[in-house]
């Protein structure tokens, strides 16, 4: 249930991000900005009310602040901004498409620095997924909806490379600390030293002029795609094994497509369906190897 409401947050993000920004009353650097500032916000606040069972009380060890920072500027700044940056050119149904992607990457590099075995199973799924992101990147038509979909869809590509370079980089800092300490402190950081960029932008938005749509679709973005989304992954942890986490990434195009079609903000033809097919089929021989070897 966990998994399931982590991922049911991330796929309606898409397109309720995307109909934000078409509404040109918060701009896509304004509005990470502010998903990052509000999610920082949150976690530090709920740090003081929620038990201990949730969020040890951990310090972090001086040698670790360095880590902890490029830490952020991955998985946070450059994961999250590079996100809704690309959000705003592409189609959500590509972006959405994009962040399943990221067991994939965290393999591949798993094997070119950890030494990870890979089998013909895992590198045929590598190539069907690649072949799918390839005709969804280059097959998406420039329209009102998506102003530069080739940019936004290696931007929200390269924002699942970032998260997956965390995962490996920074295995060591990710197993000393629970989740919600990671996540207090990573925000944090990336609060820090990334808003003050989106600053400009931010003080830019005529925030009395927005409507009770536009306020709605922000504070979902902070409070359930960030702050709730990313709470429920240290419960799903307990409980499943990283692969079974991995598996349910599949839901959040699914979802995307379904919102984004119903809000107006997204197109699903054939030739994405056979590129989001694709990309399933490939991420699935990955995981399913995955599973046998555990």
């Amino acid at each position: 249930m966990a998994m399931l409401l982590a991922n049911l947050g991330w796929g309606i993000m898409s397109p309720i991000s995307k109909d934000v920004m078409l509404s040109q009353t918060i701009s896509p650097l304004a509005l990470s900005g502010i998903r990052i500032l509000g999610g920082a916000t949150m976690f530090l606040l709920f740090s003081f009310i929620l038990p201990e069972s949730m969020q040890p009380r951990q310090k972090i060890d001086r040698t670790d602040w360095k880590s902890l920072l490029l830490a952020s500027v991955l998985i946070i700044s450059a994961n999250q901004g590079l996100f809704i940056l690309g959000v705003g050119m592409t189609n959500p149904i590509d972006s959405s498409v994009m962040s399943s992607l990221t067991p994939v990457f965290t393999m591949i590099l798993s094997a070119i620095f950890l030494h990870y075995r890979l089998t013909w199973l895992k590198i045929t799924g590598v190539a069907i997924g690649l072949l799918g992101t390839l005709l969804l990147v280059f097959n998406s038509p420039q329209s009102g909806i998506a102003t530069n979909p080739v940019m936004g869809d290696s931007m929200c590509l390269l924002a699942q490379i970032c998260a997956a370079v965390y995962y490996v980089a920074f295995g060591r800092i990710i197993d000393k600390y629970s989740p919600y300490t990671l996540m207090k402190w990573l925000f944090f950081l990336s609060a820090v030293t990334y808003v003050p960029f989106c600053i400009p932008a931010i003080l830019s938005v005529d925030f009395q002029a927005l409507g009770w749509k536009i306020w709605l679709e922000t504070a979902y973005i902070i409070v359930i795609a960030t702050f709730i989304s990313y709470l429920m992954i240290p419960v799903a942890q307990r409980q499943l094994k990283p692969t079974v986490v991995s598996m349910y990434n599949y839901l959040q195009p699914v979802v995307a497509a379904m919102v984004a079609v119903g809000l107006g903000v997204g197109t699903f033809g054939p030739v994405k369906g056979l590129a989001t097919l694709l990309v399933f089929f490939g991420i699935y021989l990955v995981n399913m190897n995955s599973r046998n070897q555990n």
